[in-house]
């Protein structure tokens, strides 16, 4: 009888000692998660607006010295940074209203959405290293608040970016996606087709200007000429994919995508008719590729067409 009760005691104190730890565990696991008061959010988000304003600021700095400067594509950089400045500004507006009761989701999620953007057009071209240092601070801020909003961090792909227009606002722009088809191309398909060629136009257009630079012809119209020519098509390639955002994958953006190709059909010209060197050419190729696959997409003519004046 004795033995029993004591199997029974030692088996209480084995179970409660079990109890303890799953408690403690448990305890120490709720700890572990981050939890922001009132105030340290409120000093997040007035570090974010300094380190915006401050980035902008390199930023500017840094596109009036480069080729960009003055063109449509400085335009379009410049006004996404503004858009991100505004978001965070509507943020803190929105936040000193609502208190810490995660009201401002939406807002927070408009910041990383066009923080994305930013990010993208950072990792793709070349800027000071101020512009650069400060976006990488900024960013650290802007993951901070992702993680205070249960958010994925700057760059994750479930942001999509849609540029505002002057009669629709920032907020809210992520297009309804319809299972619709373009030429046997889903709607995702051509999404990557667009987003490669927008990728490969801004390496060739890199290539294409370091080649310029070794060149007989740096620092003469000729130069400038050919430079402007890429431009133009980095801005039609940018224009098509922002139109095909908004429009879907129904065909409404066949002007837009024969803007491309006559852009690229000039700059076809000057590559065959000039030697740039085996890593432009190189590059141009595969973007040319892409370009002639969007092509048959909107059933228009291929690059180089004699089509195309």
């Amino acid at each position: 009888m004795r033995n029993k009760i004591s199997k029974l005691f030692v088996g209480l104190a084995v179970l409660l000692m079990i109890v303890a730890l799953a408690d403690t565990n448990y305890a120490q696991r709720r700890v572990r998660r981050p939890v922001y008061s009132q105030q340290q959010v409120e000093q997040l988000l007035e570090r974010i607006e300094e380190r915006s304003d401050t980035f902008s600021n390199q930023l500017n700095k840094s596109l009036d010295r480069s080729r960009l400067d003055g063109g449509a594509t400085e335009d379009a950089i410049t006004e996404r940074v503004r858009e991100l400045e505004n978001a965070t500004d509507e943020l803190r507006r929105e936040y000193d209203h609502n208190d810490t009761r995660g009201e401002n989701r939406p807002e927070a999620r408009n910041i990383l959405n066009i923080a994305t953007e930013v990010n993208r057009i950072m990792i793709r071209r070349n800027f000071s290293r101020q512009a650069e240092n400060s976006w990488v601070r900024l960013r650290a801020e802007l993951n901070t608040l992702a993680r205070i909003y249960q958010l994925p961090a700057v760059g994750a792909r479930s942001y999509r970016f849609v540029a505002a227009r002057n009669t629709v606002p920032v907020r809210n722009t992520t297009p309804v996606r319809r299972p619709t088809i373009i030429r046997g191309y889903s709607q995702q398909q051509v999404e990557q087709l667009l987003e490669r060629i927008e990728e490969r136009t801004d390496a060739f257009s890199n290539q294409l200007n370091k080649s310029l630079d070794r060149s007989r012809l740096d620092g003469s119209r000729a130069e400038d000429n050919i430079a402007d020519r890429a431009r133009e098509l980095e801005n039609a390639t940018d224009e098509l994919r922002r139109e095909f955002d908004h429009n879907d994958s129904r065909g409404e953006n066949r002007p837009e995508a024969e803007k491309v190709l006559i852009s690229a059909t000039t700059i076809d010209r000057l590559m065959r008719s000039r030697n740039f060197g085996g890593q432009t050419e190189s590059t141009w190729v595969v973007l040319r590729t892409e370009l002639n696959t969007l092509a048959r997409l909107y059933g228009l003519s291929a690059v180089g067409s004699r089509n195309y004046r």
